[in-house]
């Protein structure tokens, strides 16, 4: 059974679900997506306390007008829970809040999944760009958010040599409803967002697992080496034929890659 709510904040509201009971875990989305990019792993993993929301502007969270952080409002939504200690999993910007949680209150976390996530601190000497990218730039420049959204499923969902001709409708259709959301928000939410990004990785003293997609940004994929090397006792987890959101693309790979490490702890 899932519940939902909203927790305000300021002149926010951030829309969270809940489900099952045991170890708490809790998702963080990317930014081209909300939390339904976690729909798969709501519906399979058993045995966990699975929590999950809508970051800011994102979703069926409100904005607000007031500045905030992502890393906090996480932390809003623990302590709204009751929960003292969560796995977090990230992806994207979610990976990279999740470090920054971490960083400043490294009590509250018992473990990171980080997926398709930067290094902060760290340069792999690539500086691919998508070809879809200037394109995508220049519709956002005048409006066209829907061209956006459908460049954004190439880059992101369907990614390195692949199309979203490649992949399920329903999958490329969810993406574009979340991207949509997101776009539409993004520069007032760029605005307000107060967080300053971190330059090197926090000292972590918990379990980590590093999770790419084959098909990511080679400097995604790289950087997914140099976390595990650097953060984890574990190799990369390398989801094969998924791009930057296998949480979607590939669920039951994903899933049982999350599900071995929670196990393990």
């Amino acid at each position: 059974m899932t519940d939902s709510g909203l927790i305000p904040l300021g002149s926010s509201e951030l829309y969270f679900e809940t489900s099952g009971s045991g170890p708490p875990v809790l998702f963080i989305h990317a930014g081209v997506a909300d939390s339904r990019m976690w729909d798969r792993q709501f519906d399979a993993l058993r045995g966990f306390h699975l929590i999950r929301f809508d970051m800011r502007g994102f979703g069926r969270s409100t904005l607000g007008s007031e500045p905030f952080t992502n890393h906090h409002d996480v932390l809003a939504v623990l302590d709204h829970l009751g929960v003292d200690r969560a796995v977090l999993v990230g992806c994207s910007i979610g990976a990279g809040t999740a470090l920054r949680v971490a960083d400043e209150e490294p009590g509250r976390v018992a473990g990171l999944v980080l997926v398709g996530a930067n290094a902060p601190g760290f340069d792999p000497g690539i500086d691919y760009q998508s070809p879809e990218w200037p394109e995508a730039l220049e519709a956002f420049d005048r409006g066209d958010l829907a061209r956006v959204a459908q460049l954004d499923a190439e880059m992101w969902l369907a990614g390195m040599d692949r199309s979203t001709s490649d992949l399920d409708t329903d999958q490329v259709g969810l993406f574009v409803e979340m991207d949509l959301i997101a776009l539409a928000n993004e520069t007032e939410r760029d605005e307000l967002d107060a967080a300053e990004p971190l330059d090197r990785l926090p000292p972590l003293d918990v379990p980590v697992l590093v999770v790419v997609g084959d098909r990511d940004l080679p400097q995604l994929v790289a950087a997914a080496d140099h976390l595990a090397a650097t953060l984890s006792d574990r190799p990369v987890t390398t989801i094969r034929d998924s791009a930057h959101l296998p949480s979607i693309d590939k669920p039951d790979e994903f899933n049982e890659a999350l599900l071995t490490f929670l196990r393990a702890r």
